[in-house]
């Protein structure tokens, strides 16, 4: 039994299209750091996962000739809301991070560092808090959310003005992001998986108008966002050479 994880968000579904039905397979749903914790713990053998693992963490690999979920450029789900009054992230002092997040928290720390030139300081929000009443209670300048809660907020939450952090990378650094893919236990070898997982990818390609015309009548920032997200500002795959160019960038930034 190949036991699989992912995250519960839109973002993806086409990636794991009818592994939940797959005999062969136990699939997991968890946020992000929940996977983090199963890859490490060896209770997860592959995990559609933030590439902060693979980038902090070499021993677990990462399957680079499989699909991956990046943008070049907004990838819409993976922001930081700045308060009214700010006219910059430069103007941050302080900032929550998403407690599910592990790559958005990451990213959003080096970008504050080195696009937006902000000394800020991360604090943790309370379990279970809503993010904006945390940090209004905590006085903090900003707040970082990742998948549905973050599309979620764009909607209830209009006076936070949102930064896109895929966008923010490009200009940074010209490149494509890799928000997650594939990550492996330590020492899981992707042979035998791989079948499996690109069956699974196969799927949603062909199912993708579906899913658009499933999801968009009942998402919160309505059809035309859905389409717009998952079929033109998300990226499933990467040649190799910008692949390894743009993990080795966020590598070698997560170690300044």
């Amino acid at each position: 039994m190949l036991r699989v994880g992912s995250v519960p968000y839109l973002v993806a579904r086409p990636l794991t299209e009818g592994l939940d039905q797959d005999p062969r397979v136990s699939l997991v749903l968890a946020e992000p750091s929940r996977l983090a914790r199963g890859l490490a713990d060896g209770s997860l053998d592959v995990a559609l996962a933030s590439s902060v693992l693979a980038a902090a963490a070499p021993r677990l690999p990462l399957w680079k000739d499989g699909p991956v979920i990046a943008s070049h450029g907004p990838i819409r789900s993976v922001l930081l809301f700045t308060r009214p009054e700010l006219r910059s992230p430069r103007e941050i002092r302080t900032w929550t991070a998403d407690p599910a997040s592990r790559t958005g928290r990451a990213l959003t720390g080096l970008l504050l560092r080195d696009l937006w030139e902000a000394g800020a300081t991360v604090i943790d929000p309370p379990p279970g808090a809503d993010p904006f009443d945390a940090a209004d209670a905590l006085g903090a300048d900003a707040v970082q959310l990742i998948g549905d809660a973050a599309l979620q907020a764009c909607a209830d939450s209009p006076a936070w003005r949102p930064h896109d952090l895929g966008e923010a990378w490009r200009e940074l650094t010209g490149l494509p992001f890799v928000f997650a893919g594939w990550i492996g236990r330590a020492g899981f070898d992707f042979t035998a998986a791989a079948p499996t997982l690109e069956a699974a990818a196969e799927r949603g390609a062909s199912r993708l108008e579906a899913l658009i015309a499933e999801q968009g009548p009942r998402h919160v920032l309505g059809p035309a966002f859905v389409r717009r997200y998952l079929s033109a500002d998300l990226i499933w795959r990467l040649p190799r050479a910008t692949l390894d160019a743009s993990l080795a960038e966020f590598a070698s930034r997560l170690d300044c």
